[in-house]
């Protein structure tokens, strides 16, 4: 039987795919035909989706890639895998670790790269300049601040807004607590230390903030 599958959930089999194959150091095919994938996978698939649909903020790319980072020892995570609270919790402790690494690591850079394109998205919605992203209130919250619990944005790009750090040293340490988690206020010195002693990320914010600039007025 000819089992349908949306253009997304089909780009969820081919991003799983990449990502597991690719963890082996095995080549793979991109798959066109779904005709005949079994209900197993069409079904995960069907759950994935749903559950990306429901938490825009969670980047498929890190959450198929997640458990392969957090248990190295495992060698391959099924599409059922990624249908489990243990996935969601792989993905939680990839995210944290990605929030400590050195800025100039290949995915901290990645992750400054798609936080200001994220920023720039959510300006131009908004309809605010790039200069007030900062200032710019989600209901009575900070945008930045619930922007920084949904890994929307990494802390090493809003170095480069000249308000941040007075603005995070002006809120609430409990309430900072309760939403970024305990370890956030005391790591902020160490993430102000690798941001201004970095050799690639602080250049890559400040050249690009002024090209987030640019392509608001354009």
């Amino acid at each position: 039987m000819e089992l349908s599958l949306t253009d997304f959930e089909q780009y969820i089999y081919n991003t799983h795919l990449r990502i597991s194959r690719g963890r082996k150091g095995l080549p793979y095919k991109y798959r066109k035909d779904f005709s005949y994938l079994p209900d197993t996978h069409v079904n995960s698939l069907k759950k994935i989706s749903i559950f990306l649909a429901k938490f825009p903020h969670i980047k498929l790319e890190n959450f198929l890639k997640a458990p392969y980072v957090i248990y190295p020892d495992q060698e391959h995570f099924e599409l059922d895998y990624y249908t489990t609270l243990k996935a969601t919790k792989a993905y939680t402790l990839f995210e944290k670790r990605l929030e400590t690494m050195d800025p100039d690591t290949d995915e901290q850079l990645k992750n400054i790269i798609e936080s200001l394109k994220y920023i720039l998205q959510f300006c131009k919605e908004q309809s605010i300049e790039i200069d007030n992203y900062i200032e710019h209130m989600t209901g009575s919250s900070l945008s930045y601040i619930l922007h920084l619990k949904e890994h929307r944005v990494n802390v090493y790009s809003l170095f480069g807004f000249s308000p941040f750090e007075r603005s995070i040293r002006a809120q609430d340490p409990e309430l900072l607590k309760f939403i970024l988690g305990d370890d956030f206020l005391s790591n902020l010195p160490s993430f102000r230390l690798k941001y201004f002693v970095s050799k690639k990320a602080k250049t890559l914010i400040e050249l690009g903030i002024k090209k987030i600039k640019i392509q608001k007025t354009t």
